[in-house]
Order: C-alpha cells, then sequence, then structure tokens
C-alpha cells in the first residue's frame, strides 16, 4: 500500500466513525462500563477447556505489588470517563487521583511527533530534509565505514525509527547524580551515560526500522534550534497550553508544583525507586510527565481534527497524515495494527518504576490510556486491556486459550533440579504429574504446563521458561520471560 493509499483509507475509516457515533453516551451506561472493567480482568492465558476467570482490578493491583493505577477511557472521540485507583506513593500511602502526574515513557515521542508536524504545517520545517540542515548548535559526524547509513537522516526517518540510529536505551539519572545537558547527551559525554547519539548500528536483517530513542534526541535539539526555546517550552506553547493541559511536563528536573503530586516510581519488588524517580533529559525519548486524562485529550483533539474538525493542534490534513500507517507498522511516534474497522494505534512507555500503554481504534472513535506507578504495571495493563476489549467490544487483546501437552514422564525428570541466578537466587525445580512446580528463592511456587519439549508456562502470573542442554544433551541452564522481563539461570545440580 502507498503511503497515500494509507493516509486515505485511514481517515475514510475515521470519517465512517464519526458518522456512526452521533450521539453521546449516556451516563448510566458510563457507570457500567466503569463497573465492568474493574471487575472484569483476566489473566493473559488460560487452560484449554476451561472458562477464563473474571478477577476485580484491585486483587491484581496487590497480586502484581501495584501500587496505584489512573486511566482515561475516549468514546466518540472524546473523553467517556477516567478514574485512578490505589496510592501514588507505596510507603506514604497518598491516594492516587486523575491529576497525578506519572513518568510516561515513548508517550513522549507521540507528543514530539504532533509538534514537528506543526512546524511543518506553518511552513517552519521539511519533513524529508537532512537533519542536519536544521540543527545549529550540533551536528551528526560522517557515519563509520560499514555502517547501516541511510542517505539521508531526516525528521521523518527519525519519527518513524527508520533512520539506522542505534537503539541504545536512556538509563535515566538518580535523584544523587548531575543531569547532562543535552549536547553532552548527543555526545555521549560525562555526566551523560550513553554513548554518542549518533552511531548508527550494523544492519542485521531486512526490517527498515529499528525502535531508536536516541533518534528523537536529534529531533529535540532540532526543535530547540528551530525555536529558540528549551525543549520543554517549546512543548508548552505547541502542545500543553493550546489544550490547556495543567498537569503535563518536560521540565527536568520536575517543577516543586508538580513534584508535591507526582506518583513514586515501584520496582518490581514492589519498593520504590530511589529518589521516588529518575530524570530523563532525552526528554522528547522518553521524558514527559503526564495523566491518562491529559494524554487523551491530546489524542481526542488528533482524532477530532482528523475527522475534520478543527483542532487545536493540528488541521485535519495534517492530523490525517498524522495517525496514517508510514513504515512497517510506524506511524509518527506510535505502531499501528490491524484491519479495516478493527485498526488500531498503539503505544507503550517504560521509565524506571513506570509502565504505560495507550490503545486507540480511530473508526470506533474509542480507546484508553493506562498509566501505573510500577515496573509490573505492564503485566497489569494486559489484564486491564482484556477487561476493556470485553467491555467495548474490542476484537484484540483477549485471553489466549493454551494446549497443555503430556511429555514423556523422563523428559520432566531431566529438567528438576536447582538452578542458580547467583548464589543468593536460585529456582528449585520439581515435578507433580504432567507439570513442573518452580520455587523461586523466598517466593511461593508456581505451577508450569509444557507446551513444547522444552518450554514451560504458567498461568498465573503468565511466565515462560526455556530449558537449554548443552551439545552431550544435559540441560544446562533456563531461561525466563515475564512481560519484558528476563532472567537466566545456571543447573547447578
Amino acid at each position: 500500500m502507498k503511503k497515500y493509499d494509507s493516509v486515505k483509507f485511514v481517515a475514510a475509516g475515521m470519517l465512517l466513525g464519526f458518522l456512526l457515533t452521533g450521539c453521546g453516551p449516556q451516563k448510566a451506561l458510563t457507570g457500567k462500563r466503569i463497573k465492568a472493567a474493574e471487575k472484569g480482568l483476566m489473566r493473559a492465558v488460560y487452560l484449554k477447556g476451561l472458562m477464563p476467570e473474571k478477577l476485580t482490578l484491585a486483587d491484581r493491583m496487590r497480586f502484581y505489588q501495584v501500587p496505584g493505577v489512573s486511566m482515561a477511557a475516549l468514546d466518540r472521540n472524546k473523553i467517556e470517563w477516567a478514574a485512578a485507583y490505589g496510592v501514588r506513593d507505596g510507603q506514604i500511602h497518598q491516594p492516587m487521583t486523575d491529576r497525578t502526574p506519572l513518568q510516561s515513557g515513548a508517550f513522549s515521542q507521540m507528543m514530539t511527533a504532533a509538534a514537528v508536524l506543526g512546524l511543518m504545517e506553518q511552513g517552519k520545517l521539511d519533513l524529508d530534509v537532512d537533519i542536519a540542515r536544521i540543527m545549529k548548535t550540533w551536528q551528526l559526524p560522517p557515519p563509520a565505514p560499514g555502517s547501516d547509513s541511510k542517505s539521508t537522516i531526516s525528521p521523518r526517518t527519525l519519527l518513524t525509527h527508520s533512520s539506522g540510529l542505534s537503539n541504545q536505551v536512556f538509563e535515566g539519572y538518580t535523584f544523587d547524580e548531575p543531569i547532562p545537558n543535552l549536547l553532552q547527551v548527543a555526545n555521549g559525554d560525562s555526566p551523560a551515560k550513553n554513548g554518542p547519539v549518533w552511531l548508527l548500528a550494523p544492519k542485521t536483517s531486512t526490517s527498515r526500522t529499528r525502535y531508536s530513542e536516541p533518534g528523537y534526541v536529534l529531533l529535540q535539539q532540532a526543535l530547540q534550534d528551530l525555536s529558540e526555546k528549551t525543549f520543554s517550552a517549546f512543548m508548552k506553547e505547541a502542545i500543553f497550553d493550546r489544550l490547556g493541559l495543567k498537569n503535563s511536563t518536560f521540565d527536568v528536573p520536575l517543577p516543586e508544583d508538580l513534584r508535591s503530586e507526582a506518583a513514586a516510581g515501584h520496582l518490581r519488588e514492589g519498593n520504590p525507586v530511589a529518589g521516588l524517580w529518575r530524570n530523563y533529559p532525552e526528554a522528547a525519548a522518553k521524558g514527559l510527565w503526564t495523566t491518562p486524562s491529559d494524554f487523551a485529550a491530546f489524542l481526542a483533539d488528533l482524532l477530532q481534527a482528523a475527522g475534520g474538525a478543527e483542532g487545536k493542534i493540528l488541521s485535519p490534513e495534517t492530523a490525517r497524515l498524522m495517525l496514517s500507517p508510514q513504515i512497517e507498522g510506524y506511524a509518527f511516534g506510535f505502531l499501528v495494527d490491524g484491519r479495516g474497522s478493527d485498526i488500531h494505534y498503539t503505544l507503550s512507555g517504560k521509565t524506571r518504576g513506570y509502565s504505560c500503554s495507550m490503545v486507540v481504534y480511530p473508526v470506533k472513535g474509542q480507546g484508553v490510556v493506562i498509566m501505573t506507578n510500577s515496573e509490573n504495571g505492564t503485566l497489569l495493563i494486559r489484564e486491564i486491556l482484556g477487561a476493556l476489549s470485553e467491555v467495548y467490544g474490542w476484537a484484540d487483546f483477549q485471553p489466549e486459550e493454551k494446549d497443555v501437552l503430556r511429555l514423556d514422564p523422563a523428559t520432566y525428570r531431566e529438567y528438576c533440579g536447582r538452578y542458580e541466578v547467583n548464589p543468593a537466587y536460585a529456582l528449585e525445580v520439581g515435578q507433580e504429574d504432567y507439570a513442573l512446580v518452580i520455587q523461586p528463592t523466598g517466593q511461593a511456587p508456581t505451577k508450569f504446563y509444557a507446551e513444547a519439549q522444552t518450554l514451560f508456562y504458567s498461568t498465573d502470573p503468565y511466565v515462560r521458561i526455556q530449558f537449554f542442554k548443552d551439545r552431550n544433551g544435559a540441560v544446562q541452564r533456563l531461561v525466563l520471560w515475564q512481560g519484558d522481563f528476563e532472567l537466566e539461570a545456571k543447573k547447578v545440580r
């Protein structure tokens, strides 16, 4: 499909969505939807032959040790409801509200993309010009021999992760670490902890895209040079002020008025991040603090503009361009998936101690923004999306029915034993009928079922484990995956 055909396809679907959604939702319907969502969470997987069990949001927050959740739902291209649950800090126990700012990670990129397209619309920026012609205070060095160089690194390729730049991930800075300026980040100079952002990664596949946070640092510098303002000041003027968003900022560090209201980040084990959160001077890549209501208002404005209304950020034509696929599933700052009325936009963000996701169905005029103050939020969000999919009739995010294979009993026995991550933390693997029972140090045992000869899974929580053998056929190690978390353990007996 050609780029311009994609634009027409998505825009036509969105216009159909506007025609099909005439009147506003009744308060009674909204109330029923909220209650159904709160009581309709489902585990990511369930055993074949069994019905998925409905679970409450409160119970699953406790299960995953997620202190707080905040979300805002869209219907008919506007915010239908917003709600917050739990606490913003697991130690102080201050309640989470729909006005509590959280770190949003890659949500930053979608807002940055809207600001870039706004400058294009004003004739101040060409999406396809070499980025070096825009930047004034810093320049890209020539590519190294053998790198995956492109003839032009442009705003378009940076926005769509197709520039060929490296995929290094910015770790953030603790409360007691000096925060580098943008030029130090760009060059990889101390106190920056990253390598130079201009590094091009070796080409390893036929894919034309590679997720790249460094690409958004180049855009951040370009926007500062064009506007002659700090990135935070420019984004406030280009996005926040136009939409009247009061609980969002790109400031680093966080201003005192928002700092006193912000949610603290929490690690997988449940304890808070040291200093409550990390600072990300790479603001265009992952530095946005926002609320689900603020970000949903941003999405609603784009959707309404794409449907022909007068947008506060972009014109209808430019909004349709922004919300259309560009290359290999990427649009400008987010991903596009599905077909027909089930086409949907997705974006997930993660920083140290925070996890969030957004989903938008443009034809239906529906979607949701979910933010949590925990690294385990990714696992909980998946279950929340399952509940919302049933409430709103979405085709995606349903729980997966899994087969249970019965392997030769000898296969289970050879996997049994002790697997060490380190001397203080190990996984004890035992057998119970046609399943493995795995008990990590200091935790309850969990039953794992076979889905292949070397691959096993548990249902609650959904964890996958694969066993690996040496050349002589002896079991050597296992690798565990839970969401985007990976753990390797060596068999010691």
